[in-house]
Order: structure tokens, then sequence, then C-alpha cells
């Protein structure tokens, strides 16, 4: 198994910071004011714990070339020229992102801004060498596809609410200072100081699914929000933390992201029942079909998921496919059963294009539906149970010995033999396909396993 370099999980000077550089002047009931850094280039910086742990997981660390608002990677071979962050220049094998101990190697160790006199920059239109410039760490909102189980980051980004006075300080909005308390997370001043960040974790809600979340504010500015399962966003943070918000902590706050939807996006801009079941079929498209490494596709992905979904304790379902959860019924949880888990209509299967659940935003095929009938993964974070080594080798096992006797003969997924180097502690590499050896001694041993569910 590939092993990661070791690296620090703090910035090195981050305990030398002992105030906000954005200090919190005087609160009204109509704006708050706010001491501001002479430059956003020169100002201590608070980067904040949680992120910094969600980094050793998720490859959504850059280095961040603040002049100019662009991510760069010198962290990849020294290479310094500009990178891009989208579904059509990243896969699984070839993501451009880093962990946050790579970039901040990169960077000698300093958050303040590092230039290495032997990084490429690329050249101009006219051939020249591009001058090198200082370069600081910085993060993104990862796409849907690469995001860690354990937490599903977004932004929450106020736009010209700080109106920035000749004397140095920058004045609030109310409106926009609420938001930012109501999410309880680390938030920092953009680049021109005329906004802010906020980090928390959670979802965009189901009626603006997939959508970018763009609305104006009641008094001044407007507000946008980022994240899963919409697409990745670069964010140009600065670390320049506002006082009077948490330093360290990018908390869960589903709830308040739900009431911000709620208040700022009109009902015509949501999208209708429908609309939410196309756009979530189209998501998990690739989830369900296909396989990470990119090779010939495993008939384990062709499973039904429409039987499978009948085997669950609520498995009634109308003409349309529609019916209650087969696991949980109409609730969040099979523990607490309602009266009206067996006339919900919260669950939907077809055999072609998967199922979804409406209480908990997830769906893919059958093999995610398996991991949910086994208590593989919670409804809810079932989508990329084929992303996960371990899981996926648990899920197949059960799919072949417990729903499915078609597969007895059949190639497993890359994904779940890499599963089996896992638990074996075999060497094996973390992107692409497996070697001629490593495979045979893979499905050897997985023929010889046996699913065995939890207790």
């Amino acid at each position: 198994m590939t092993t990661e370099r070791s690296a620090s999980t703090r910035p090195p000077d981050a305990s030398a910071v002992t105030e906000s550089p954005v200090r919190v002047v005087k609160v009204t009931d109509e704006h708050v004011v706010l001491d501001l850094p002479d430059s956003v280039h020169d100002a201590d910086r608070v980067i904040p714990q949680d992120l910094i742990e969600f980094g050793q997981t998720a490859r959504n660390w850059f280095c961040w070339d603040l002049e100019e608002k662009q991510p760069r990677a010198p962290f990849n071979d020294g290479y310094a020229g500009t990178v891009k962050w989208g579904r059509d220049s990243v896969s699984w094998d070839d993501r451009v992102g880093g962990r946050f101990g790579d970039v901040i190697e990169a960077l000698n160790g300093t958050v303040d801004g590092y230039i290495d006199p032997s990084w490429y920059w690329g050249t101009t239109d006219d051939g020249e060498a591009v001058e090198s410039r200082p370069l600081y760490p910085m993060v993104i909102v990862p796409h849907a596809d690469f995001q860690p189980d354990d937490g599903r980051l977004m932004l929450v980004d106020l736009d010209d609410v700080i109106d920035v006075r000749d004397d140095g300080t920058g004045v609030m909005t109310r409106e926009a200072w609420d938001v930012i308390q109501s999410l309880g997370g680390y938030a920092e001043v953009s680049r021109s100081m005329t906004g802010a960040h906020v980090f928390v974790k959670g979802r965009i809600p189901g009626g603006v699914d997939g959508r970018e979340i763009t609305e104006e504010l009641d008094e001044v500015g407007k507000v946008e929000i980022y994240g899963y399962p919409a697409n990745g966003r670069v964010v140009g943070t600065t670390w320049l933390h506002i006082e009077d918000t948490p330093r360290h902590t990018v908390p869960e706050a589903q709830e308040v992201i739900d009431e911000l939807v709620d208040e700022y996006v009109d009902d015509e801009d949501q999208l209708s029942d429908q609309e939410q079941v196309d756009a979530v079929i189209e998501r998990y498209q690739s989830q369900i079909r296909g396989d990470q490494t990119g090779g010939r596709q495993s008939n384990y992905y062709d499973l039904d998921p429409v039987p499978i979904a009948n085997t669950g304790p609520f498995r009634t379902y109308g003409r349309n496919g529609q019916g209650p959860h087969p696991v949980h019924g109409a609730t969040t949880s099979h523990d607490n059963p309602g009266p009206d888990d067996e006339d919900s209509t919260n669950f939907g299967v077809d055999s072609q294009n998967g199922w979804k659940c409406w209480a908990h935003d997830d769906g893919g095929g059958a093999l995610q539906l398996i991991a949910v009938l086994e208590g593989i993964r919670d409804c809810g974070n079932a989508a990329s149970v084929m992303q996960d080594p371990e899981d996926a080798l648990r899920v197949c096992l059960a799919a072949r010995d417990e729903y499915s006797s078609d597969l007895d003969d059949e190639d497993p997924p890359t994904v779940a033999l890499k599963g089996v180097c896992e638990v074996q502690n075999l060497d094996y590499p973390a992107d692409g396909p497996l070697d001629s050896g490593t495979y045979e001694i893979a499905r050897g041993l997985y023929d010889a396993m046996k699913f065995s569910a939890k207790d």
C-alpha cells in the first residue's frame, strides 16, 4: 500500500498569532465596525485547524498567487504555472490539488508568502519568463467527486458587505454580520476586504441541487453559497480571521444553510421534484455505471436495483417507482419508525437510472443501495461508497454472496480488489490499475472471501 509522506498538521507559525488580524471595534443595530489590516499581504494569518485536518484527506489545497488571484501547484515537480480545478481538468488518476502538508512543504513552512527561484512559472504571450511572486496556502471547496466521507465542505461568500474607510476601518452591514454569526464557523475578510468568507459543513439543499446559489441581500451586497453536490469552488483565501468568530472551527451548519436558502432563494428559482430527480440521476451516472480506474466495466455495476430495493423492511412502490425508503421508510432512522412509513414516497428506484432518497439527498446504483441495506454506509453517505477500497470490497462481497448468484465468476471492480490489498497489507498503486501480479493475488484472495455482516 502506498504511503503519504509525513507533514505537519499545523502551519509552523500559527501559535505565534495571538490576535485576530481583523478586530471588531463596535457592534450596533445597524452595522459592525472592523479594524482592518493595512495590507492583505502584510498581516498575521490564522488558518483554522479544522480545514487543515480536512486537508489531510482531501487534496484540496493549492499555492495561491494573491496578486493575480490564481491557484498554482509548485508542490508538483516545481511547476508554478497556472492550474485549473474542474472536472474536465482532473480525475481520480490525475489530480492537481495537494494535501495541506504538501503545500506547506512547498512554501518552506511559511504562510506569509514564499518564492522559490527554481520554480517554473511559465511564459508570457511574448515568450518571456513570468516574474516570480510570493505564494500563500489556499483551500478550495472540492467537487462532489473528491469530497472525503467525513464532511461536506461549504463556502458562504458575502460580497460587497464591507465599506472600507480611509481611517483603516471597515463598516460591515448588520445583516451580513448576523449571517456570519448564525453560521458559527471560521470567517475571514476577502482579498479586497469588502467581503467575507465563512467555512462550514453541509450540502446544497435538494431544491437548488447542483446550482450555484447567488442571491441579493436585503441591505447591500449578495450572498453566494458553494458546496456539495455542486461544482467545486476556488476560494481566494486570505486567512485574515475576523475576531468574534471561531478561529479553528468549521462546524456542521445544515439547518442554517437551509434557512438561508429559504430566506433568500425565491420559490420560482428552486427545482421541482422531477427536476431534482433528473439532477441526481445525472450526478450519479458515473458512480452507477463506471469504475474509478477507467478500465473495463465490471458486471457488478449492471445489477438491477429494483429487486434489491424490494428486500428491505419497507418495499412498497407505485407504478412510478416511488415509495418508502426500503430501510428507514419515511423517517431518517429505522430505529424510530413512524406511522407514515408505509405510505411515504421519499424513495424512487428505476432499473436503468438507479435510486434516489429525498430524505437524505442520496442515491446511486445497486451497489450503493446494498451499502445502505447492509449497514456499510448510512443513507446520505452512500453515493461515494465505490471510491473507498475497503467499503467497496464489502459491498461487492455482499452483492455476490447475498444479492446475485450471477456474480460468482465475474470480475469485481478494481477498487474492490484494492480493498483486498488494503485489508491484506499488500502494496498497490493508489491511482490507476493494478499490475498483473498484484491483480492475480488480489483476485484469488477475493474469490476465497465471504461477506460477513457487521454486528
